[in-house]
Formats: C-alpha cells, structure tokens, sequence
C-alpha cells in the first residue's frame, strides 16, 4: 500500500514534534533532580562500576597469584563475574569487593568511590602503600571496610569517612596510617565493631564523641600511639561488650564511669600509664568475663567490690604497684576464674589458703612479690591448675606433699626463693603431665632423683643457683626419657658426667657450668643428635675434646670455659655448621689455632684466650665474613699480624692482647669499621700508629698499652669520638699532649702513663667531663696542674705520678666532693705550696702526695674529715706542726706514711681510734681496687701497687696493696713524747716505723698487743727502759729495729734471734746477739744511775758555762776553733765533701713505694 506523500509527512513531522516533547521532559526531570529509569540508564551505570573496577587494577603494580587477570577491558560486560566482586541481583552493581588476602602490591585507586552500591570492601592481608584516598567517603551503602595488614598504608584515615554513614564494622590495622582518629567516625552510628588496632604512628587523644556511637558492641583501639585519658562518657556506650585499650600511651585514672557498661564482657587497658586505685564500682560489671590491668602505674589493694565478678574467667594485675596482703574472702565467689596473674607487684604476707578453693584456676602466677610464709597445702586441690608460678619471692619451706594431686600440672615455676631442703623428687613424679620443672635460684640442697621414678612427660629441668651435691645420676635419662633441657649450673654437683647422657635422645640444652664436674667429656654425648646448647664452662674437666662432638649437626652453642682440657681442637669440629658460638677461653689447649675453625658458615663469637696456643693467626679464619667477636688473647701466638685481618669486616670485638705479636698494625686493620673494641695490650708490636685507625670511628674501648709504639701522640685518634677507654700506656710515645684531646667527649677511662710525653698538660683535658680514670703518670710533663682539672667531677682516679709538674698545688678538689672513694696520687712531681685545703672534705680512698716540696702544717678545720681514706702517704715533703686531728678519725684507713718531714709534737692516745687497723685481715683481694680487672685489660692498668720495703737485710716488694697489709710510718719526723699504749691496740698492723724522731720513755710491755706486726722500727730515738719481753710473743716479726736509744738490761732470750745491729747503740743492753756480756759478778751500772751521774756531771758543766770566766774562754776557743776547722774545710776537699753531703742514714725503712701500672 502506497501512503500519500502528504500523510506521510504529517507523519513524520508528529514524530519530530514527540520527541522534543520527550527531550525536552528528559531536560525537566534532570533539572528537578529526577534519576532516569534502570532501563534508560543501564547500560552506562555498567559501564562506570567497570571502568572504576578496571581504573583500579591499574593502580595494582604486582599481583603475585593473577588473582586479577580476568579483570579484562574485553569482558567488562562480565564484571560481575571476575574475581572477588559481588554484584547486585540484577548484576548491574558492585556491591561486595573481596580482596583480602591476596599479596597485591600497588595503592588503593580514588575510583573505589565510584562503586555507589558497594557494600564490603575487604583489602586486608595485602601490601597496599599511600594513602587511604578521600573519595571512600562516597560509599554511602557501605556497611563494612576491612583494610588490616597493609604496612604501606600510611597518611590519616579521612576526615569523609564520616559519610559511610551505614558502616557497621570498621577494621583498619597494622599499618602505618598516622595522625588521629577523626572525630567525623562519630557519625557513624550503625557501627558495632570498630577497630583501629596495631598501627604505631596513630596517636592523638580519643575523640569523646566516639560515645555517640550507640550501637557499638567492640572498640579496639590497642597497640597505637594514643595519648590522653579514657573519656568519661564512654559509659553512655550502653551495648559495649569489648573495649580493648591496651599498649598505648594513655594516662589518668580508670573512670568510674565505665561501671555503667553492664554488658562489658572484656576490659583490657594493659601497657599504658594508667595511675590511681582500681575504682570501687568494678564490682557492677557483673558480666566482665576478662580484666586485664597488666603493665601500668596502678596501686593500692585489689577492693573487696571483685568478689561480684561472678563471671570472671581472667584476672590480670600484672607490673603494677598494687600492695597490702592479698585478699582471703574475695576468692570463694569466683567459681568461674581460670587465670590469675599478679606478678611484679607489692603484695606482701602470705598467700592465701583460700584460693585453693577456685576449682575452675588453670593458671596462678604470684611470683615478684613481697610475699612470705609458707606454700599452702590448699593448693594441691586445683585439680585444674595447669601453670603455677610463684617466683621472686620471699616463700620458704619446701613444695607441700599435696602437689601430687595438681594432675592437670604442666608448668612449675618456682625460681629465686627461699624454698629450702631437699627437692621433693617423689611428690613431683606423682604429677602425670608435667612438662616443666623451673626451680633455679634456691636454697635447696640435696641430690638429684637417686632412686628411679617416672618422669615421662618432663621436658625441661631448670634447677641452677641451688645448693645440689651429689653427682649426677646415671639413670638420668630413664627417668627422663622426653628431657629436652637440663640445667643444672652452679650448684656443688661433682663426678663425672655419666655415659648414659647419651641416652637422652631428645636433649637440646645441657648446661652444668659453675660446678665440680671433673673427669672427661662423655663420648657418648654424639647420640644426642638434637643437642643444640652444651655449656661447662668452670668446672674441673680434664682431657681432650672429643673428636665426635664434630657430628651434633646441630649445635649451635658450646662453653667449656675455665676447666682444664688439654690437646687440640679437633678437625671434626670444622663439621659444626651450625656453630655460631665456640668458646674454650682459659683451659691447657695447645697447638695451632685451626684454620678451618674460618669456615664455619654460622660461626659469630669465639674465644680462645687464656690457653697455650701457639703460632701465629691464620689468614683463612680471618677470612670468615660473619665473625663478630674474635678473643686471641693471653697466648703464645707469634709473629706479624696478618694482612688478612681486615677481612674480617664484621668483627665488632677483637681481643689479641697478652701474646707475642711483633711488627707493626697492619694498615688492613682500618677496614673494619664496626669495631668498637680493639685489645692489642701487652705484646711487641713496633712502628707508628697506622693512619688508617682513623676510619674506625665505632670504636668505644681501645687498648694498645705495654708494646713499643713509637712516635708523638697518634693524630688518628681525634677521630675516635665514640672512644670512652683508651688505653696507651707503657709505649714510646713522645711530643706533647694536643688540645684536640678535649674533643674525645665520651672519654671515661684515659691512661697514658709510662711513655714520655712531655710538655704541659693542656687545658682542654678539663672539657672530658665524663672521665672516671686518668693516668698520665710516669711521663716528663712539666708546668702547673692545670685548673680545669677541677672540673672533672665524676673522677674516680686521678694519677699524675712521677713527672716534673711544678708550681703551688693550689687546684680546688672541692668538686670531687660528691664522688665516693676517689683516688688522688701526686706524688713524685716538685709540687710546692701547702697541703690544699679543699682536700680535707673529698671522699677519698687513696691520697698520694709524697716526694714532692709541699710545706706548711696540715690544716684541721673541725668536722672536716676525708672518712673513707684507706692509704695517705705525705712522705718527704716539708710539711710541720702537730698532726691533725682528723687523721684519728679515719675509721678506713689502712696504710698511713708521714716519714721525711718536720712534724713535731707527741703521737696523741687518739691514735687507737683508727678503726680499721685494730682488726686483723686475712684478705688477699685488692681491697684498693676500684675497677675490676676485665678480658683485654688486666688487673694492672687500673688501680695496681708495687710497695718496696727498704730493710736491713735486702728490699722486699709486694705485688698489690690487700687488705692484710696495714702500715703506718712516722719516720724522720720530730715527734716527742712517750709513745702511747693505745698504739698497742693496733692489733692489725703489719708494719711500724717511729725511727729518727725523739720519742722517750719506756716500750710498753703492751706492746704484744701488735701480734700481727712483721716489721717494727723504733730506732733512732730517746726509749729508755728494758727490752720488753712480750715483743717475743710477736710471732710474725721478721724485721727488729730498736738500735741508737737508751735501752738498758739484758736482751730477753726469746728475740736474740734477731741480728745484733737491731740492739747496737744501746750502751746499757747487754747479752746476745750483742757482744756485751751481762755478769752477775760485776754488774753495770743501771741505766738509771748512769743517767742520774751524767745528769749531775751536765749541771757542773752548766755552771760553769755560764760564769763570766768560762764565757770569756768560749767565745776565744770557738773562734780559733771555728777559724782552725774552716781552714781544714778548705784545704781538705774530703773533709769538704763529708761536710756538706751528709745524709742521716736510715738503716731500716718501712716506708712503701707505690708503683702504679695504668
């Protein structure tokens, strides 16, 4: 059929006129806001979710499983189908994006926002980096956001995560975001679970508005960086079950308000600094199933308001402050509770019985407590208890016989008490399941289980720091066929170690150091195939090592220190892959220091010191690239230090001294830049300090003391700033001390004696304000002690010894005042001026001044005194006056010598105060050492005396001050008066000397009190009187000296064993050992009349001295004499010599030098 043209135009012109009508009402409705119909906008609704979709995979840089390869542009109509997304019913929209878990690598795209209908969006487990993008705030439908373990993930969470209105669960953790939690999450009321956990940069305090969250039901916000206190109103959170607020920084009291949370379940504010008492209304969360308050500042008792906790599983008060005796009644209502932990705390008296009604406890732990008494009995009927712990306490007694009924026991920790006695072996076998037996730091006593029981389900026995004897047993492993750790140190165990500890099949752990095991290793021990620790260390071991041990593949660790093993290291050892600590330090081991010990792949300490190893140090075990700390020392190892030294790149700790090392550093040595300790003490090393020392710039101790370097002063060592020991002295340092010196900052121990250095001591050396030792002894420094020594206030030594320093001593030391014990030693300089006054108030150990040109009296400001002095040597100085009083009140003091100077006045009764001298001491320690000898630095470069005793009959040196050697040393003085009798009552002094002073009257027959003296010196005097008889009951005097007084009568029988120079000028004593004969038949003369005839013949001459004709004749006689003598002076130079070079001879000298090797 034809239509005619003009029908088909009005046709056509009403559908032109329809479909503006349609545009134009398509216009209208967006205008209004209207959404077009499903269908109109279906196909680009489609579009946009996939391209989103794909923009985000864009953005994915690594997807390690192809978890995202069907995300494809040409099957974008099919989006609905790739992996990990959900659409909708009518598969139009994304409402589910599931990503978790898949290792994908890249950043979370800004077109996640386009996603309108999404709904979950789980990103967790991945490594997403950046930020999370704003845009997320567009998700309106959004109901759960999960983005857990994504470490990149860093910058703030958005401001506009407050638009995702619907969010009922937020999970954002382990990542890197910072910044606050943004108050905007407030908005979200829908929310039940929020956690926003383990993401250490999130800080700020929380927002108060989170309690507007209503819904809420978990809030874990642990493991940040929040600050801040708990906002009160988070008791308006009325459906919380879950708050979980732990390891963060937050502070202030636990809000009472939180009692209004009748549902919470778990409250867990652990590893903050929470302050104050645990408020009184805890007792209202009658649902609390958990109560962790571990690690905070809490304190006070636990309030009786917890026994209302009726459904408490988890009582946890660890690390805090609380105190008082633990509550008895609270217990019984707790039917429910399975853990109690409170540890470290103040909690004193007994433990209560009560708690051994909790039936439900599985585990009590009550160790680091005040708490005393007893174990009660009760608690063996905790037949569920499966972990107890009750160490660091102050319980005594023994394990009650009631334990045998903890059937469910697998861990017993009882460590560092005072439980006593011997271990109850079979009340502990009646326990079937115990795994762990941790009881070190006892007093028990006793032996090992002797008589056989089962202990199969054992695998760990900690029993070190008791008092076990006995020897260990040899059905040991059939008692414990599981044992997997056996340690037994210090203890007194003996024996050898059994054959049958070979067969503890499944032993890891063997450590029995610090006994008297002796004997040979057990070959046997190769049968251990798991054994990855074995430690002996100090013990009485004998042998060899034996070869088999080469085969535990598994050991990692082995210490047979400080026995006496002899032999090799065997070649089977260089199978110990797995080695990564070997040390046999202080044995009888010989030979060559293997060179395959170098290819031990783990191998990171060894030590091998204190041996006899000989020859020189191989360059392959140099070559180990992992070694970290290499000890050589105290050997016969000879010859150059090898080149190959630097290799060893990892070295932090390298120990060679006390060898026989020659030649010069090796400039390799600058290669290892981790060094931070370098022993080279004590061998021949020569040459200069090599340059290239300077790169080790990590070094903190450096010791190359007692070799023969040459040159000034090292200019490498200015480097050095992290040095805070450096030790070079006995050298052949020359030059002076640079400035630069005061930039080593960190310097607390410096010793530089016995080189020769010279020149002054530089100002600077006051800018080492952290120095506890310095020693510039034994050099040729000159000048003033500088003044800004004064500055030093944490010395602890001070030795300027033996230099030609000059000028007055006039430095303040009123700064070392607050330091206990220092050590000040002077002596041997030219130091002039008076005793300083600021000495008088230090507390000293040590004050060493003599042989100097020091003058004037001592001063003697009342209440003055420098109490803890131990030795005070003031010999040969001018010093004059009377002593001063404080010197009787120093309660320490040991070793006292004021010979050589112009003291005058009497040695006053104060002189028995001296408490310390009136007790005898057998100590050999060196009681004058501050500073222990440690590995690379011997007893000799701290606090170590020489004393030379100058006697008749030869010199006499002793290696170190101790405590047994007491002196004290007046000689060359002018002291007068009767020497008192409560000197007598020094009953612990060694060694005295009055000699070549003016003392008279008689010796004290209380002179036996001195029953410990080996040398007594008194000649030189005016004593008078009888020798007394009880010098005879001085058992230890080796050395008498009672020559040049006025003694009289026979020598008694018992002394004559003594030398006749001991008696000589005594002109009234007679009988051996001195040629005058005592005879009955014609008696001498007493002493007495003698002096009484020459007293009377004294006054004539006086007489007539002082007449007018006698006074004529003198003054004519002594000028022709004095003009006749001057005459011979002149002409005889013998006579000359004689005259003008005469010295008092001192015939026997108890005066001490103190050589100080630093």
């Amino acid at each position: 059929m034809t239509i005619a043209p003009r029908r088909l135009m009005k046709v056509v012109l009403y559908l032109v006129v329809l479909q503006c009508f349609t545009v134009a009402v398509r216009t209208l409705s967006l205008v209004n806001g209207e959404v077009p119909s499903a269908l109109e906008v279906q196909e680009n609704s489609t579009a946009n979710d996939s391209s989103a979709l794909l923009e985000f995979k864009d953005e994915i840089s690594v997807d390690p499983r192809g978890a995202l390869d069907d995300w494809d542009n040409n099957t974008s109509v099919l989006f609905c189908s790739w992996s990990g997304v959900i659409c909708d019913e009518l598969q139009e929209h994304v409402v589910s994006l599931n990503l978790s878990g898949l290792g994908l690598i890249g950043r979370i795209s800004t077109s996640i926002g386009r996603l309108n209908l999404l709904s979950l969006l789980d990103l967790s487990h991945n490594s997403f980096s950046g930020s999370i993008p704003s845009e997320i705030g567009l998700l309106k439908e959004l109901t759960i956001f999960h983005l857990t373990d994504n470490e990149g993930i860093n910058g703030s969470i958005p401001e506009s995560i407050g638009g995702c209105t619907l969010l009922t669960d937020l999970q954002i953790g382990w990542t890197s975001i910072s910044g606050g939690i943004p108050p905007t999450i407030g908005n979200c009321q829908k929310l039940q679970t929020l956690r926003l956990f383990s993401n250490a940069a999130l800080g700020g305090q929380i927002p108060y508005n989170l309690s507007l969250l209503g819904s809420l039901t978990v809030l874990d916000l642990q493991n940040n960086s929040l600050i801040g206190i708990i906002p009160p109103e988070f008791g308006r959170i009325q459906r919380l079950q879950i708050l979980r607020l732990g390891t963060n920084e937050l502070s202030g009291n636990i809000p009472p308000e939180l009692s209004q949370l009748s549902l919470l379940q778990v409250l867990s504010l652990d590893f903050n600094n929470f302050s104050g008492t645990i408020p009184e209304q805890v007792g209202l969360l009658s649902n609390l199933r958990v109560l962790n308050l571990t690690q905070n500042l809490l304190s006070g008792s636990i309030p009786d308001e917890v026994e209302l906790l009726f459904n408490l599983r988890v009582l946890n008060l660890t690390h805090n402050s609380f105190s008082g005796k633990l509550p008895s009644k609270i217990w019984g209502n707790m039917s429910h509770l399975e853990e109690l932990h409170l540890c470290s705390n103040l909690f004193e008296g007994q433990i209560p019985s009560e708690l051994g009604s909790i039936r439900s406890l599985k585990v009590l732990k009550l160790g680091e407590n005040a708490l005393n008494g007893e174990i009660p009995s009760s608690l063996g009927g905790l037949g569920n208890l499966t972990d107890i712990d009750l160490s660091l306490t102050q319980l005594h007694g023994t394990i009650p016989p009631t334990f045998a009924d903890l059937s469910a026991l697998r861990m017993l920790y009882i460590r560092d008490t005072d439980l006593s006695g011997s271990i109850p072996w079979e009340t502990l076998s009646q326990i079937p399941h115990l795994e762990e037996i941790m009881m070190t730091g006892n007093l028990f006593n006793g032996s090992l289980p002797v008589k056989f029981s089962n202990f199969s389900a054992v695998q760990k026995v900690e029993l070190g720091f008791n008092s076990l004897s006995g020897s260990i047993p040899e059905a040991l492993c059939e008692m414990f066929p599981n044992i997997r750790t056996l340690a037994l140190q210090q203890n007194s165990l003996e024996g050898s170690l059994p054959a049958a500890i070979g067969n503890c099949s499944k032993l890891e752990d063997l450590v029995f150091a610090e006994n008297n095991i002796s004997g040979i290793l057990p070959s046997s021990l190769e049968k251990c195939a798991s054994l990855q620790w074995l430690e002996g260390w100090a013990n009485n071991l004998t042998g060899p090592l034996p070869p088999n041990y080469g085969f535990l593949s598994n050991l990692t660790y082995l210490s047979l220190d400080n026995n006496t093993l002899s032999g090799t290291i065997p070649r089977e050892f260089g199978n110990l892959t797995q080695l990564d600590n070997l040390a046999l330090a202080t044995n009888l081991l010989s030979g060559p220091i293997p060179a395959f010990l170098g290819s031990l792949p783990a191998l990171i300490f060894l030590n091998l010191g204190s041996n006899s190893f000989s020859g020189t140090i191989p360059g392959a075990l140099l070559q180990n690239s992992v070694i970290e700390e290499l000890h050589l020392d105290s050997n016969l190892l000879e010859g150059k230090l090898p080149e190959e030294i630097g290799q060893a790149t990892n070295l932090i700790s390298l120990k060679i001294h006390n060898n026989k090392f020659s030649g010069s550093i090796p400039s390799t040595l600058g290669n290892l830049t981790l060094l931070t300790t370098l022993f080279l003490r004590n061998n021949s090393l020569t040459g200069a300090i090599p340059e290239s020392l300077a790169l080790l710039v990590n070094l903190v101790n450096l010791d190359i003391g007692m070799n023969d370097f040459t040159s000034e002063f090292p200019d490498v060592l200015r480097n050095l700033t992290n040095l805070e020991s450096l030790w070079l002295t006995n050298n052949l340092l020359t030059g002076q001390l640079p400035s630069w010196i005061g930039t080593l900052s960190n310097l607390r121990y410096l010793s530089l004696g016995f080189n020769n250095l010279e020149g002054p001591i530089p100002e600077q050396m006051g800018d080492l304000t952290e120095l506890r030792y310095l020693a510039l002894n034994d050099n040729k420094l000159t000048g003033k002690i500088p003044q800004t020594l004064r500055l030093l206030s944490r010395l602890h030594f001070l030795n300027l010894a033996t230099n030609s320093l000059t000028g007055d001593l006039d430095l303040d030391f009123s700064n070392y005042g607050s330091i206990h014990n220092i050590s000040i030693l002077l002596n041997g300089n030219n130091l002039t001026g008076p005793f300083p006054p600021s000495l008088q108030n230090v507390s000293m150990k040590l004050l060493d001044l003599s042989d100097n040109q020091l003058s004037g009296s001592l001063p003697d400001v009342p209440g003055l005194t420098p109490m803890h002095l131990k030795v005070i040597l003031l010999r040969s100085n001018n010093f004059v006056g009377v002593l001063p009083s404080w010197l009787w009140r120093l309660q320490s003091l040991q070793d006292l010598d004021f010979s050589d100077n112009i003291f005058t006045g009497a040695l006053p009764p104060e002189v028995g105060n001296l408490k310390k001298l009136r007790v005898v001491s057998n100590s050999n320690s060196r009681s004058l050492s501050e500073f222990e000898s440690t590995d690379g630095n011997d007893a000799r470069q701290f606090t170590h005396y020489e004393i030379t005793f100058n006697v008749k009959n030869g010199v006499t040196t002793f290696s170190s001050v101790v405590a047994s050697y007491s002196i004290i040393d007046f000689s060359g003085n002018r002291l007068e008066g009767e020497i008192p009798s409560e000197l007598y009552q020094l009953g612990g002094l060694r060694f005295l000397n009055l000699s070549y002073n003016s003392f008279k009257g008689p010796i004290s027959e209380d002179i036996g009190g001195l029953q410990n003296l080996d040398q007594l010196d008194l000649s030189h005097n005016r004593l008078k009187g009888q020798v007394p008889s009880t010098i005879a009951s001085l058992g230890f005097l080796g050395v008498l000296d009672l020559s040049y007084n006025n003694l009289s009568g026979r020598i008694p029988e018992q002394i004559v064993k003594f030398v006749n120079t001991s008696f000589v000028g005594n002109f009234g004593l007679c009988g051996p050992p001195l040629s005058t004969l005592c005879t009955d038949q014609s008696p001498r003369e007493s002493p007495d009349d003698l002096n009484s005839a020459e007293n009377d013949q004294e006054q004539s001459l006086v007489d007539d001295l002082f007449s007018l004709e006698a006074a004529m004749a003198f003054i004519i006689g002594a000028a022709a004499g004095f003009g006749g003598f001057s005459t011979a002076i002149v002409l005889t130079p013998s006579l000359r010599h004689a005259v003008f070079h005469y010295r008092r001879p001192k015939v026997v000298s108890t005066a001490c030098t103190y050589h100080i090797y630093v």
